[in-house]
């Protein structure tokens, strides 16, 4: 059975803005506070304008991105109050699924064809070929990404995006790019996406990438009835495509440009969200607009 959009918020209604300022100050709260053994890095990475040229996951990293996922708890246990009955959304559908780890592969692979083609020089060759590595990351990358990632999801999409929807799935989804991308400030200065890049640099690039993220986020949670399952699918499969076939192994240059948050991956994909917005508009337009019979 197809997802109900019913099980979602309706346009134009009321928006819960105490409910939303409190879980953006958990989400930045607690991971801030779960990072601050990063601050030595972080001072030395703002005293010399540029991020470390390595980035090391470590366990308080992975731990602070799960910091939305327990604001979004808190809030649905003590505050707001919703409970946790059908706060992961409906089953998602098969296509669902297919399309949210499908998509961002695509992308990522369409990113570097064009920085084969336009930057050849920089391109890197070391490593397992693509025809072994992609089927590996497939079946053994999504599935870990989509796990790290759902600590993400259960709070951006599952709790904020959700009570953002009234406003309407575009204004919701802006909102949300612009908390969400700010969330990951300390990280991203001890090196996460654009290690050994100008500080100034990374944050405009971090921040551009990230809005069209969530509108693609956004998007894909309206049509799958709100499934936090699929986005963390899309948002995993992104991570995992993303951070291992952009890194400097295979596609050598500065980050961000070459990076799959970089300039050539916003080139990219801002036409193509344009003209998805425009069709989708379309659609609703002529959803909207009552049939009138030919006259006789």
């Amino acid at each position: 059975m197809r997802p109900r959009r019913a099980s979602l918020p309706p346009r134009g209604g009321p928006v819960a803005w105490r409910d939303v300022l409190v879980f953006i100050a958990l989400a930045y709260g607690i991971a801030w506070a779960i990072w601050a053994p990063l601050a030595p890095k972080i001072f030395a990475a703002l005293g010399r304008g540029q991020a470390p040229a390595e980035f090391r996951v470590s366990g308080s990293i992975a731990i602070g991105m799960y910091a939305p996922a327990l604001a979004a708890l808190i809030m649905r246990l003590l505050v707001s109050r919703e409970g946790l009955r059908h706060s992961v959304g409906p089953r998602p559908r098969a296509w669902h699924c297919v399309a949210a780890i499908a998509i961002p592969m695509f992308f990522i692979l369409a990113v570097m064809g064009v920085v084969v083609a336009s930057r050849g020089t920089e391109v890197a060759t070391p490593g397992a070929s693509l025809g072994v590595l992609v089927p590996v990351l497939l079946i053994a990358g999504v599935p870990v990404g989509a796990v790290l990632a759902f600590g993400e999801e259960f709070g951006w999409r599952g709790y904020l995006l959700r009570k953002l929807l009234p406003l309407g799935e575009f204004k919701a989804a802006l909102i949300v790019g612009l908390v969400w991308g700010p969330w990951h400030l300390p990280v991203l200065l001890v090196g996460l996406n654009y290690p050994g890049a100008n500080l100034v640099q990374l944050v405009a690039m971090f921040l551009a990438s990230v809005v069209l993220l969530s509108l693609v986020h956004a998007r894909f949670y309206v049509v799958s009835g709100g499934s936090v399952i699929v986005t963390a699918l899309l948002h995993g499969s992104f991570n995992t495509f993303s951070d291992r076939l952009t890194d400097a192994k295979h596609l050598a240059g500065n980050p961000t440009i070459v990076g799959g948050g970089g300039l050539i991956a916003i080139a990219i994909a801002v036409p193509v969200a344009v003209l998805t917005a425009l069709w989708l508009r379309r659609r609703r337009l002529q959803r909207e607009t009552p049939h009138r019979p030919v006259a006789a």
